[in-house]
């Protein structure tokens, strides 16, 4: 049902999202060279880990849990949701640049803003109240946040910040998996890993079929958002942004009441991607568009086009050629989805997992299972 929203304001956040490696990093990057914006440093993730926040933080009654819910909101702004969770004996105040005095006057006027929230809301409207306080503090206007991620959390997101505004970044889904497929072997991400002291488990960490199908939950999230709350959620495409830089990024501006700068365009290398273009000084490559034909093989190409047949049009990616061993192979593609999908569901569900992300995941599994002809 379509909710009823508010006005467009010009102070409203905005949120930066879509499926992971389309592009948001980059939108970020150009968007924060704006000085009238308050951008959090890092990839919060608040919103994906809210109900492990909601049982950590249960009494906000209890003014030490309120202060202590505040400063991890702060340090999510400041550091992103690693170093926030994992690394709290590394930050205090000082690394926020903040006094004990104008700390204590945050807390005074996020607990005023939040006595006016329903009690069923207050975790979830923390996050911006906390940030709108940081934006003042810092002299800038509004805010900006980027975890990809939350497009899947759009509805919960948009009722809780009806002022809010999202751009949705949406990029050819097989240049997507050739993204995933590459980072989970790259010397970048070693790196990156080594330096952030975690190690994930890379033996399913890509697989055609799953990853397309969460490339589609994407896409329909963001889609029931635009329904639900209209004129709120913008969608823009990445080959469209890396092609038509100035074009797009006046675009995205006149819907987020940002005025165009010329420095919007001035952004060096966001990631592995942008760092291997040609033109990485700016940051802005159509490089990586069509990498996908030589990283993909025809039969990852072709489970991808048929899971997404109709998505693809719909955003004008036209399907590719792969021959008759593309279609021949692409069994054994689905015999590793069913291998992958039967170690995933045999992994622990984690506790306090979002209701939102346990419902997009489960409808992934039962949309595998029927491609897979386990169950009809």
């Amino acid at each position: 049902m379509t909710q009823a929203t508010p006005p467009l304001t010009a102070n409203g956040p905005i949120f930066i999202v879509g499926y992971i490696h389309t592009g948001t990093s980059l939108l970020k990057s150009m968007l924060r060279r704006d000085p009238s914006l308050f951008a959090a440093a890092g990839e919060t993730h608040f919103f994906q880990d809210l109900t492990r926040y909601r049982r950590r933080f249960a009494n906000l009654d209890d003014p030490q849990v309120f202060r202590d819910f505040v400063t991890l909101i702060v340090a999510l702004a400041y550091l992103g949701t690693k170093r926030a969770n994992e690394r709290r004996d590394e930050y205090d105040l000082a690394t926020f640049n903040l006094t004990e005095a104008q700390f204590d006057g945050l807390v005074t006027a996020v607990q005023a803003a939040a006595a006016a929230v329903p009690a069923d809301q207050r975790h979830a409207a923390l996050f911006g109240l906390v940030m709108d306080e940081l934006t003042r503090l810092n002299g800038c206007r509004r805010w900006l946040e980027k975890t990809p991620e939350h497009v899947y959390f759009l509805q919960q997101i948009l009722s809780v910040r009806p002022d809010a505004r999202v751009i949705e970044l949406v990029r050819d889904p097989r240049a997507a998996l050739a993204s995933r497929k590459h980072r989970r072997t790259d010397e970048w991400l070693d790196a990156k890993e080594a330096h952030e002291q975690v190690s994930p488990d890379r033996s399913t960490n890509f697989d055609p079929l799953i990853d397309s199908y969460m490339w589609k939950e994407s896409i329909d999230s963001a889609r029931d958002a635009r329904r639900n709350f209209p004129g709120r959620v913008l969608s823009v495409r990445y080959e469209d942004m890396v092609a038509r830089p100035e074009e797009t990024i006046r675009h995205i501006g006149r819907f987020l009441d940002v005025p165009f700068r010329p420095e919007f365009l001035q952004v060096g290398w966001i990631n592995a991607t942008t760092k291997d273009a040609a033109n990485a000084a700016d940051g802005i490559s159509k490089a990586a568009v069509d990498r996908w034909k030589q990283s993909l093989s025809p039969q990852e190409i072709y489970v991808c086009q048929t899971a997404l047949r109709r998505e693809m049009k719909e955003f004008g990616y036209a399907a590719a050629p792969v021959g008759v061993g593309g279609v021949v192979k692409a069994p054994v593609v689905l015999g590793r989805s069913a291998v992958h999908l039967v170690a995933r569901l045999g992994k622990r569900r984690p506790a306090g997992i979002d209701q939102r992300r346990g419902d997009t995941v489960q409808r992934v599994y039962r949309r595998m299972t029927r491609t897979l002809g386990i169950q009809k």
